[in-house]
């Protein structure tokens, strides 16, 4: 009971993640702690930490239904009586549920792209232009140790993907289950419409997020982007070619 009340004080400590930071070891190790937050806030790790946390639960699943169906030994039921209640009842211990609160805020309606981007994508002979989303930057999409911005599919507001597209984001290194992801090659405009080339990836642990990597941390040094910045993402094409673009504000 004192480790779950211990265990349910830390989790209520854990506001951002440098709280999460402080808690945390150098040497990754998965735990059921990180495994729950990982389900809330999954940003706050990294790909490999997420593909441990998800390994380690599945091991921990695996290894609890083994030990229930091979354990023979008779369950022990506690009984206590007491002159309040002459007979006997069975007593159950209760399990309180930990609760991990997550602030929702409706993001705010797109705004019109300045000028300056409208000459730059007709410049470019650029279509098909449509509003993604409105991002807010955790401090884990400005960590460098990172170098990932993060896209919850859930938070975009349209199917700016071909099929082939899709088809290509979930293709792996060696064509293994386990491989690498390879992820598809985007050109960024950053807000003063210089021009990056990144890899976004897709992935499918407890949510399902788009990620640009790679060249992300050059984006933010230029832009000197910090936590709760606030981007407006941008898709168009050219020659059937994706960009994203990023609209400061």
């Amino acid at each position: 009971m004192r480790d779950l009340k211990t265990l349910k004080e830390l989790v209520a400590s854990i506001t951002d993640a440098e709280s999460l930071e402080k808690l945390s070891s150098k040497s990754f190790k998965p735990s059921l702690l990180d495994y729950a937050i990982s389900q809330h806030a999954p940003h706050f790790y990294s790909e490999q930490e997420l593909i441990q946390l998800h390994v380690f639960f599945k091991q921990l699943s695996s290894s609890f239904h083994q030990r229930e169906n091979t354990d023979n030994t008779p369950t022990i039921i506690r009984k206590r009586k007491t002159q309040d209640m002459p007979k006997e009842e069975t007593v159950v211990p209760k399990i309180k549920k930990l609760r991990v609160i997550v602030r929702c805020t409706t993001p705010p309606p797109p705004k019109e792209l300045p000028i300056e981007f409208k000459n730059r994508i007709k410049e470019l002979s650029g279509c098909d232009l449509q509003f993604l989303m409105h991002k807010r930057l955790f401090h884990s999409d400005v960590k460098t140790n990172n170098n990932r911005l993060s896209m919850p599919i859930k938070e975009i507001r349209a199917d700016f993907l071909t099929k082939e597209e899709i088809t290509k984001l979930n293709e792996r290194e060696n064509g293994s289950n386990d491989g690498r992801l390879i992820g598809l090659e985007v050109i960024v405009l950053d807000p003063c419409l210089r021009e990056y080339t990144l890899p976004i990836k897709m992935w499918s642990m407890n949510t399902n997020t788009y990620n640009l990597v790679k060249e992300w941390n050059k984006i933010v040094s230029a832009n000197k982007f910090k936590e709760d910045q606030e981007l407006q993402i941008w898709s168009f094409r050219v020659n059937n070619k994706l960009h994203l673009l990023l609209n400061k504000l």
